[in-house]
């Protein structure tokens, strides 16, 4: 199978019009028609259908299945490409990274700025996914390592290459009506009624911790993401409750204070797949978080 009629089959789906598919892939539209009845001939179902327009492509459920595996095959080839290049090319190449949304920012910071210093020609590609997708996109290529904050499942399919527990902080503005902020806080029941900001994937975890202490969390709000948490308590309504990196910068005018309850914690871990091994210009930013960041952290 030419793997140019899976591109062509995307630029499709991507564009709506099989003329504008022509017209970027640079071949006439009725190669382009042949080569999308070739692929439904291939796999034995109709893939795409025209939607209202005279011109518009929909997919069919078939298609939407075709689709995603396409395009994995595509982004796979593409990551060969670039392997064998840094290979040749030596601290040159491009580092595929997908993490959690709430890892950015201190990666931006503490690890790409420094390391891009010391290594100009190392590019980035960057893919934002929660867990699950996170983890499939080890699976089928799309990223060469991944930075998560769960736990790692199926084992015997991915290596762990470091993690170490983030510790839970309450964040809050400097003149919130509710908590001072100045001590640490020993357990969650401590917090009484104060409204609280918490996000999404931490929240169970939170009232799972409560409810051994019969205590109900007043969560005033739940968000997506750690850093939109984090916008709400910067907002003025109400505490944050979220995990922060050693030495983490907070947004102005928010301070925190510790959450000391070790029931509340969250893994940073650093995992790729088993058995693969890691390109030159990865493996080189990984000895560089472990000297730079952990070690400094300490």
């Amino acid at each position: 199978m030419n793997i140019n009629y899976y591109r062509n089959f995307l630029l499709a789906v991507e564009t709506g019009s099989l003329s504008q598919t022509a017209e970027i892939a640079k071949i006439a539209q009725p190669a382009i028609t042949r080569q999308m009845q070739y692929l439904e001939k291939e796999f034995g179902a109709k893939l795409l259908i025209s939607g209202r327009g005279k011109h518009e492509l929909k997919l069919t459920d078939a298609g939407w299945i075709f689709y995603k595996r396409a395009k994995q095959l595509c982004q796979i080839e593409d990551e060969t490409y670039r392997e064998i290049q840094d290979y040749t090319d030596g601290m040159k190449g491009t580092l595929t990274i997908s993490m959690a949304p709430s890892r950015t920012p201190a990666f931006i910071s503490k690890v790409a700025v420094p390391f891009t210093a010391l290594h100009p020609n190392i590019r980035y590609e960057i893919h934002e996914s929660f867990h699950l997708q996170l983890l499939d996109d080890l699976l089928h290529g799309v990223s060469e390592i991944g930075i998560a904050n769960a736990v790692i499942p199926d084992n015997y399919k991915f290596e762990i290459l470091f993690s170490r527990p983030e510790q839970f902080y309450l964040i809050g503005t400097q003149d919130n009506p509710w908590l001072p902020l100045t001590e640490p806080i020993e357990q969650l029941p401590d917090l009484g009624a104060i409204p609280l900001v918490v996000s999404r994937s931490h929240r169970k975890m939170i009232e799972d911790v409560c409810m051994e202490d019969d205590f109900i969390p007043n969560i005033f709000i739940e968000a997506g993401t750690k850093t939109s948490t984090i916008g709400f308590a910067q907002a003025g309504l109400a505490v944050a409750l979220v995990p922060l990196e050693p030495q983490e910068t907070l947004p102005a005018g928010l301070i925190a204070t510790p959450l000391n309850d070790k029931r509340l914690s969250i893994e940073k871990t650093f995992v790729k797949l088993k058995d693969r091994e890691l390109s030159s210009p990865m493996q080189k930013l990984i000895d560089f978080y472990k000297e730079n960041v952990i070690e400094q952290s300490r």
